[in-house]
């Protein structure tokens, strides 16, 4: 068709200079105390071209030069009947959200425009999703040309929405299933440990982590004193696990948090829940995005609390209605009883159309302790009706996990 640009689906692979940087990184350990957002080493944008489409599970990306911005800024204006400025994105991307639209400055200051499939004006024509972009080019101070970019990326099947995680006082195990991307190709992957130490699979001893895959499903088991770093969240400490597989340009997450270490149960359980797409996702670092909670379902128990603040979803459930107890052996061969809990959770974001299930089983130290406690512990009986607490917690948040 006249007029359109060829659109190029692009797997960019690291630079020699980058891959050289890869394989000679060494692990530093050491406690990480801040969210690493970046998963790049290096910048993705420097192998693509202007009109090349990137295609994920939930949305699909277009590379814009910034001298071409403008058509971009005048066709989103038009037929959205907003006026779009570019001069604060972060306000920028509020008015484009409920079309289902970003926009990002790459590491270069040129553009990445999202579009999700479920966005405005995207068609699915012929087992695709499609929309054509019209951009004015200007070829002099007096007129320009309206120039096409067609952004098309193959339909796929829901991604992969489930992830299963196991604490106990020394090591954190966390599942989930093998993605492949909109051609249902396998990838070859490596594994990033706080957003910069990248190995392969075959080297994951190298960061001390286990990996094992058993189609359909990938696991990975570290020690909790090596891998998980603190994270606040309100005024409750927990453990992250700032783990992504990633391949080519694509990031897959395998982050995951447990919660303290204690022999001695409290009157209510708080667990963290890691906000994050659960599908294919960009590798890059130059998407800060926040996803917004519109429901929380917990089947062990219907009641419980939840807040939220950018990366977490903070649930305080009664730990009477979780609580469990099993046999265990002690140092001397004695028997004694450890406490554990299995919570199976289901959230809904405002900004995807696919559910996150959430299962995570902590099993509490073995120790005389936890055998006196289920003698000796009295639970409370005070019920919390289920509400939503905003980003403006009360309560829960002054409590024990």
């Amino acid at each position: 068709m006249e007029g359109f640009v060829n659109v190029r689906y692009i797997r960019p692979r690291p630079s020699l200079e980058q891959t050289k940087a890869l394989l000679f990184i060494l692990p530093i350990w050491g406690n990480v105390l801040q969210l690493q957002k970046r998963d790049w080493v290096g910048s993705p944008s420097a192998s693509m071209a202007e009109g090349d489409v990137e295609c994920f599970s939930e949305y699909m990306e277009v590379w814009i030069h910034r001298m071409r911005i403008e058509g971009l800024r005048l066709w989103l204006s038009g037929i959205l009947r907003i006026q779009v400025g570019l001069v604060s994105m972060e306000y920028l991307n509020h008015q484009l959200s409920s079309c289902g639209f970003a926009l990002h400055r790459d590491l270069d200051k040129n553009y990445i425009f999202r579009v999700m499939y479920s966005g405005c004006f995207v068609q699915l024509e012929h087992g695709s999703y499609v929309i054509v972009l019209n951009l004015l080019k200007r070829v002099s101070r007096f007129g320009g040309r309206t120039q096409k970019f067609m952004m098309k990326c193959p339909a796929v099947l829901a991604p992969p929405n489930r992830e299963y995680i196991q604490c106990d006082s020394d090591f954190i195990q966390v599942t989930r299933e093998i993605p492949v991307d909109n051609w249902t190709n396998e990838l070859d992957w490596s594994l990033a440990l706080r957003g910069s130490l990248v190995v392969a699979l075959e080297d994951s001893s190298l960061i001390q982590v286990n990996v094992e895959m058993h189609k359909p499903n990938i696991t990975v088991q570290g020690r909790r004193g090596t891998v998980l770093s603190p994270v606040q969240v309100f005024k409750t400490e927990g453990h992250f696990l700032p783990l992504k597989l990633v391949s080519g340009h694509y990031a897959y997450s395998m982050e995951a948090t447990c919660p303290n270490v204690n022999q001695l149960p409290s009157e209510d359980t708080v667990l963290h829940v890691y906000k994050r797409r659960m599908g294919l996702t960009k590798r890059g670092g130059y998407q800060n995005e926040t996803l917004s909670v519109s429901s929380v379902i917990v089947e062990q128990s219907d009641t419980f609390t939840w807040s939220e603040t950018s990366d977490f979803v903070q649930l305080v459930i009664p730990t009477s209605h979780i609580q469990q107890k099993k046999e265990c052996s002690g140092q001397e061969g004695e028997t004694l009883q450890q406490n554990f809990y299995k919570i199976d959770a289901v959230l809904t974001f405002k900004e995807t159309n696919h559910k996150m299930h959430w299962t995570m089983e902590n099993t509490s130290p073995c120790s005389v302790y936890s055998f006196r406690a289920t003698k000796d512990y009295v639970y409370s009986t005070t019920d919390f009706d289920q509400h939503n607490l905003g980003t403006n917690p009360t309560n829960p948040n002054d409590r024990g996990s």
